[in-house]
C-alpha cells in the first residue's frame, strides 16, 4: 500500500530530538534525513542548534510549514522490503560428517614413511613408467599411458611417489576403491569416480637462447627457439579430478605430506556433493513419475470414456437407422395391396428387414457381406 510522508509529524520529530535520533526510524542516516527534509521543503534545525539547547542559549525558532511546492513524487514514503530472516547454515550430509571427524582425529593423521617396504601394484607401475617417460610441453616427465597421472622433475619423483603410495594405501584402508579407469586411475569414493594427478606447477620465463643458437641464427639468417622457458618449482600438488574434487600445494607452512587428510576431506565432500545430488534428483525423477502416472491412468480412463461414449452414439445412430427402415419398410407394405406385391418387392422387404437387423445393436450376431474387408488384388 503507497503511503505519503507526514511532512508536519516530520517538521515536528526534527525539531524535538536531534536529527541522529529521528533518521532510524525512517531508515536513514542523518545525512540522509536532512536531504529527505530538503526535498519535502522542511526547514531543518542549523548547526549548532542542539548544543545551544543544552546550554540553555537562545536557538533559532522552528520555522512554521510551508505549502508545498515539490515534485509530487517525493511525498510517496518508500516501501521497506521485510527483512528476510538469515537461513541457517546447510546441515552436513552425516556420511560426509563422520568422513570429516575422522580425518580430523589426530590418531587418524596420514604420515608418509621414509622408506616404502611394498610398492602399491598401480604405483610400481607408474615407477616403471618414469623409467621411459613422455616429456610434456615444459620440458617436464610425465608417466605414459592410462596409469597414475605423474608429471614431475627428476628430483621431485622419489617424493611424488612416496606420496602417491601412502595416500592410496591410506584411501583403500578407509574402505575407497582405487582402480583402473578409462584413462587413468581412478579413485571411488561414494560412487564417484576422482582421478588423482601428481604434478609440478613450473615458473615461466622468457626463453633465453643459448650461444650456440645464437651463433647458428647469424651464421644462417634464421633460427627457431620456443617463446618460453620452463624451470620446476619445485613445489608438488596432488589433485583430484584436476583440482575440481580438491587440491593440497606446497607451501611455506604445510607441505603436500602435512595435507593428505585434508586432501581426503575434500575429496569426500566433492562425492557426497554429487551422491546428495543425484539422491535428490532420484526423490523428484520419482515424484514426477508418480505424478505423470497419475495424470496417465486419468487420460486412460478419459479416453476409454471416450471411446465407450463415441460407441454409444454409433449404436444409437445405427439404431434409429435400423428403426428408420423398418418403419419405411411396413409403410411401404401397408401402401400396396398385399396380395398384389410382385415377388421381387416381397425379396426387397426381406432385404431390406435383414439389413435393419444388421444395423441394429440389439440384434448382434448378424453376419453380411458389408462386414467382410475386401482388399483387390493388383
Amino acid at each position: 500500500m503507497t503511503e505519503l510522508y507526514d511532512r508536519a509529524q516530520l517538521l515536528n520529530e526534527i525539531w524535538s530530538e536531534p536529527m541522529v535520533l529521528v533518521a532510524p526510524r525512517y531508515n536513514l542516516s542523518d545525512v540522509g534525513l536532512k536531504k529527505l527534509c530538503a526535498r519535502l521543503q522542511i526547514g531543518t534545525p542549523p548547526r549548532g542548534y542542539w548544543a545551544k539547547v543544552k546550554a540553555g542559549k537562545r536557538v533559532y525558532p522552528r520555522p512554521k510549514l510551508r505549502e508545498y511546492v515539490g515534485h509530487p513524487s517525493y511525498l510517496y514514503r518508500p516501501t521497506v522490503q521485510p527483512i528476510q530472516p538469515v537461513e541457517a547454515a546447510e546441515v552436513v550430509d552425516s556420511r560426509l560428517q563422520q568422513v570429516l571427524i575422522f580425518e580430523q582425529q589426530p590418531e587418524n593423521q596420514i604420515v608418509v614413511p621414509e622408506r616404502i617396504k611394498g610398492w602399491h601394484p598401480v604405483v610400481a607401475a607408474a615407477r616403471e613408467a618414469l623409467v621411459r617417460p613422455i616429456i610434456d610441453q615444459r620440458g617436464m616427465p610425465q608417466t605414459r599411458g592410462n596409469g597414475l597421472n605423474i608429471s614431475v622433475s627428476p628430483g621431485l619423483q622419489s617424493r611424488a611417489l612416496k606420496v602417491a603410495d601412502t595416500l592410496l594405501k591410506a584411501l583403500e584402508k578407509r574402505g575407497y576403491t582405487v582402480e583402473q579407469g578409462k584413462h587413468q586411475v581412478e579413485v571411488v569414493m561414494f560412487g564417484d569416480a576422482l582421478r588423482l594427478r601428481f604434478y609440478e606447477p613450473s615458473l615461466r620465463s622468457d626463453y633465453v637462447p643459448s650461444a650456440a643458437q645464437l651463433a647458428e641464427k647469424a651464421k644462417s639468417g634464421w633460427s627457431y627457439w620456443p617463446k618460453w622457458q620452463f624451470t620446476p618449482s619445485g613445489r608438488l600438488q596432488v589433485m583430484a579430478d584436476e583440482g575440481y574434487g580438491g587440491k593440497i600445494t606446497d607451501s611455506d607452512r604445510h607441505s603436500v605430506e602435512q595435507q593428505l587428510n585434508k586432501l581426503i576431506r575434500l575429496m569426500a565432500t566433492r562425492a557426497v556433493g554429487f551422491l546428495v545430488r543425484n539422491e535428490r534428483q532420484a526423490i523428484e525423477d520419482a515424484e514426477r513419475q508418480r505424478v505423470r502416472d497419475i495424470v496417465l491412468e486419468r487420460k486412460r480412463r478419459q479416453d476409454l470414456e471416450k471411446q465407450r461414449l463415441a460407441t454409444l452414439e454409433v449404436n444409437a445412430q445405427n439404431w434409429r437407422r435400423a428403426q428408420a427402415i423398418r418403419e419405411y419398410l411396413s409403410a411401404l407394405e401397408q401402401a400396396a395391396d398385399r396380395g398384389h406385391l410382385s415377388p421381387e418387392q416381397l425379396e426387397n422387404l426381406r432385404w431390406g428387414r435383414a439389413k435393419a437387423d444388421w444395423l441394429d445393436p440389439l440384434k448382434p450376431g448378424i453376419d453380411d457381406i458389408l462386414d467382410e474387408k475386401i482388399v483387390v488384388p493388383f
